[in-house]
């Protein structure tokens, strides 16, 4: 059976993910082709497309039109008068837009559709996957539907749907409501990234799931540099900073004072958002600008543990980057809620959960690990998060709807 592949990912969110996957697609030699957002600039698996640039059709993005309020900052009472007039304006004028007036998708729609329909037609596709959110542009799918009854349709979520609801009003999410239900009425197949999100597409709408876990490729692991040995304790965070995550911060300070009263410790962030400023400042905590993934790497190579931070509403979300951690075998320091998360890095010997309630006893074992190196477990098995094994799960099944 020969299948033909169609991702369209909407914008950089997901790009890497399914760039990825397309790298693995291509290494096999299975026949697709990719439609997805353009976009200025470089980005970090502007390597891994290279070998099927030829296959990748982009369209340009049509961009909400910002009211005046949100473009600039008054400069003189002119301007002032005008922010003023646009800001009470939208207030007044929100409650009477029609389901999430904030999605980045919503004027591409028509845009994605044509040339989805085209590329359909002219390359004979039999199966698309469609990588959410923003999710407005998936309403192509139920035109696709109309116009391809025998086509296989697989929509990818990477987050709920649900989450965009926040500011809507009853009416308004209703709207999304209703058309999130057509959308899923119309595909064969979703995928979801976590078990968490799989469980509830499946009982929700009572639809094939099939979890498509968040992957590390091997290809960027190799070449690293072995670790070298330093008195002080260095602790290491990588990445973005969620909402919500302000008392992960202070326990995380409270971490680092305790150890530090047993032994020198140095914590760097490498974070690439600003916010939380005043709950970072700490004397033995540094803060920079993020770097790009090998030299983060190299980081985390010679770190002696590495930070993982998660809000309530992310404790069953297992990101690429957790993976990555755990394949550069560093022992993981997890400040969150109790979860698939916390199960899975205790489970598996991979690090430890830190809580207000075993803090100090954190602190022992965690100096002693830095010794005996006992977590995480040597013997632990990494193939199984990476983007060439699931990649092959994923067309396995695929190739029976």
């Amino acid at each position: 059976m020969v299948v033909s592949y169609f991702f369209p990912p909407f914008n950089r969110v997901g790009g890497r993910r399914w760039a990825k996957h397309a790298k693995y697609f291509n290494s096999l030699g299975l026949p697709f082709f990719v439609l997805a957002g353009d976009y200025e600039g470089s980005s970090p698996w502007d390597t891994d497309i290279l070998a099927f640039r030829d296959k990748i059709f982009r369209i340009k993005n049509v961009e909400l039109t910002k009211p005046f309020f949100l473009r600039a900052l008054p400069v003189n009472i002119f301007q002032k008068v005008r922010w003023k007039l646009s800001y009470h304006a939208r207030i007044v004028s929100e409650s009477f837009l029609s389901g999430n007036f904030n999605d980045a998708s919503r004027k591409s729609e028509n845009l994605y559709f044509e040339k989805a329909e085209d590329i359909i037609r002219s390359k004979n596709i039999n199966t698309i996957i469609l990588s959410t959110g923003p999710f407005y542009y998936s309403k192509i799918l139920i035109k696709l539907r109309s116009r391809f009854p025998n086509l296989k349709i697989i929509l990818d979520y990477r987050d709920y749907w649900e989450d965009g609801y926040g500011g809507l009003t009853e009416r308004q999410i209703k709207q999304e409501k209703n058309l999130q239900r057509k959308v899923i009425n119309c595909v064969d197949l979703i995928l979801s990234p976590n078990m968490e999100m799989q469980m509830h597409y499946s009982k929700t709408f009572n639809k094939p799931s099939f979890l498509l876990p968040h992957c590390v490729d091997e290809d960027d692991m190799g070449n690293l540099p072995v670790k070298t040995g330093g008195k002080n304790v260095q602790l290491l965070y990588g990445g973005a900073f969620y909402e919500n995550i302000g008392q992960n911060l202070e326990l995380i300070k409270k971490f680092i004072d305790q150890m530090n009263q047993l032994q020198p410790v140095v914590a760097d962030f490498f974070v690439s958002v600003k916010g939380y400023e005043k709950e970072m400042r700490h004397p033995l905590l540094n803060r920079h600008e993020f770097v790009e993934s090998r030299i983060y790497f190299e980081k985390v190579i010679q770190s002696d543990y590495v930070i993982l931070i998660l809000p309530s509403n992310r404790v069953n979300a297992m990101s690429s980057k957790f993976f990555e951690l755990i394949a550069l075998r560093r022992p993981i320091l997890y400040f969150g809620g109790e979860g698939e998360v916390s199960r899975f890095i205790l489970m598996n010997k991979l690090g430890f959960h830190i809580t207000e309630k075993n803090l100090t006893e954190s602190v022992n074992i965690c100096l002693t690990n830095r010794m005996d190196l006992t977590i995480p477990d040597p013997g632990y098995d990494i193939h199984q998060h990476t983007f060439g094994y699931q990649t092959e799960k994923l067309i396995s099944q695929l190739q029976q709807l």
